[in-house]
């Protein structure tokens, strides 16, 4: 009866970690391919941050801020293109000009949503 136990332990055991052991590693190609409702459930989520306007192109209806560290997203501070909700955020906005600044993800990067 022993052994009986001790070979049935050793062949669960045996299959469990050729299991664990054949199963693929993820890698960042593989986040993209994750489930959509993942990614749905981050475009709701609203970040803050402080920074400072370098260029606003109203034409395309973007502006460039030199931002501090954005917690939420584990940011450190950089310089970076946003995208704006409203167009009639653009005229808010002045080069030079340090703002507070409310955004989110969206398909095509982060959209400004509001300016405080």
């Amino acid at each position: 009866m022993k052994k009986l136990l001790v070979s049935s332990l050793t062949l669960i055991l045996s299959f469990s970690t050729t299991s664990i052991l054949a199963e693929p590693k993820m890698n960042h190609a593989d986040m993209n391919n994750m489930d959509p409702k993942v990614d749905t459930l981050d475009q709701q989520i609203s970040h803050s941050a402080i920074g400072t306007v370098t260029k606003v192109d109203a034409s395309s209806k973007k502006v460039t801020l030199a931002h501090e560290p954005v917690e939420s997203l584990s940011w450190p501070a950089m310089t970076m293109g946003f995208s704006v909700k409203d167009e009639a955020l653009l005229t808010k906005l002045k080069v030079g000009e340090t703002v507070d600044f409310e955004f989110m993800k969206v398909e095509q990067g982060y959209v400004i949503t509001e300016v405080k």
